[in-house]
């Protein structure tokens, strides 16, 4: 059975999450976090694994919110799904493997190419189905969870893709690609099925008639060995063009770091019969996997407005990966992407440690938090982590929202 989504008063409005701030730093930086450059961090890197969730996340109660799937129960084809496909069993729900519970399991045999998905179907569309049928979308933000497993290699190029179904032969009015991209790193890679005002596609993938508008990459080794074993959290946001202009819209943030971006689009030129109505998660390698390997899927939403990062639990509980550590480690935590503000300093925590809880046990609250005894409510903040006595740190990664009474607080928002 799927999730639910109720509908209710929307508690968390545009938020610091995706800041012009962060935009602009991010797309100088590309990629350079904390003084060191991604490429510089070896290979078997800590990283923080996850931040656990709050068991209330603001998605069920958002009207803003199209789809929402924590992955708690088994997908379906049905209302919500409008196709999943297990590909014999390489795509399947697991009950415990999620960042609190349930997610979705792709695993990879060596060579493989096809190993299943997941088809949301929403908005005006030529098939009468899926969410709000009714409705026209033509600007959405999708949010997705992705876990590569510890050790991963290779680059699986597709990812996910938000579309507009424009025939019940599958037919697309254009398509915004989130795969694969040069080295390890995700691109954004935009097309276009209309000519002329008029759809000229024919079928589903129809390369032939397809009109690429030109692909951005981004900076972030989310696909490398260092990178591995840690959830990312990845954000779309796709706006139509003005009928007739070159003004869409395609962005991408990884961890909340602006990654690609283009504003200069002509997604359908004149033509309106549909708009968009599709996100799809996909498991495709086009030249098949290097070795058997897995990834998981967690907490898929679907708005009309910025998503961003899950709320955390309160307390704050982080785990790391698991390299081989013989020294004791550290972590830091900071409300913004440069690093300026450190809020809290952890205690050294003991090498065989897995865990650790935000609080003035464990740590010393500085900066702006400087004589406080908790995190800023409904503040994104983002982790860093090191092995004591390295000389590197982590990129700054694993973004959370901190509130103390998960939906009482509004988002700060420094747009």
């Amino acid at each position: 059975m799927l999730r639910s989504i109720a509908w209710g008063v929307n508690p968390l409005p545009r938020r610091d999450f995706i800041s012009k701030a962060a935009r602009s730093l991010a797309a100088v930086q590309l990629g350079l976090q904390g003084g060191m450059a991604f490429s510089q961090a070896p290979s078997a890197s800590l990283r923080v694994s996850s931040v656990a969730p709050a068991s209330t996340q603001p998605h069920s109660q958002d009207k803003s919110v199209i789809f929402y799937d924590d992955f708690a129960k088994v997908p379906e084809e049905g209302q919500a799904y409008f196709e999943y496909v297990d590909e014999k069993g390489s795509f399947l729900w697991t009950a415990d493997e999620g960042l609190a519970g349930g997610a979705m399991r792709c695993q990879f045999e060596k060579g493989q190419v096809s190993a299943g998905r997941l088809h949301v179907l929403f908005g005006k569309n030529p098939f009468e189905r899926g969410l709000q049928h009714d409705e026209t979308f033509r600007e959405i933000y999708w949010r997705v969870y992705v876990k590569h497993e510890a050790g991963w290699e290779g680059n699986p190029a597709k990812l996910a893709r938000c579309t507009c179904m424009a025939g019940r032969d599958y037919s697309q009015g254009f398509i915004a690609h989130v795969w694969g991209g040069r080295g390890d790193a995700l691109c954004i890679d935009p097309a276009t099925g209309i000519r002329d005002g008029q759809k000229i596609t024919t079928r589903y993938n129809d390369f032939d008639r397809l009109k690429w508008l030109g692909s951005r990459n981004g900076p972030t080794p989310v696909f490398s060995a260092s990178e591995s074993g840690r959830w990312v959290c990845i954000e779309s946001h796709i706006k139509l063009n003005t009928p007739g202009q070159s003004d869409g819209v395609f962005e991408l943030w990884v961890d909340g770091k602006i990654e690609a971006t283009r504003v200069d689009l002509d997604w359908h030129g004149t033509w309106t019969e549909y708009a968009i109505n599709a996100v799809f998660l996909e498991n495709y390698w086009n030249q098949g996997s290097v070795k058997r390997q897995s990834r998981w899927f967690d907490n898929f939403v679907i708005s009309t407005k910025p998503i961003g990062p899950i709320i955390a639990a309160s307390p704050v509980k982080i785990s790391r990966t698991q390299p081989a550590l013989e020294l004791s480690w550290e972590v830091e935590i900071s409300p913004d992407l440069e690093g300026r503000d450190i809020v809290w300093k952890s205690k050294p925590v003991e090498a065989k440690a897995g865990h650790l809880i935000v609080d003035a046990e464990h740590g010393g609250f500085a900066g702006t938090r400087s004589g406080k005894s908790a995190l800023a409510d409904g503040v994104s903040h983002w982790l860093r982590v090191r092995e004591i006595g390295a000389s590197v740190w982590s990129p700054w990664h694993a973004p959370f929202i901190y509130s103390g009474t998960p939906l009482a607080h509004p988002i700060q928002s420094t747009k």
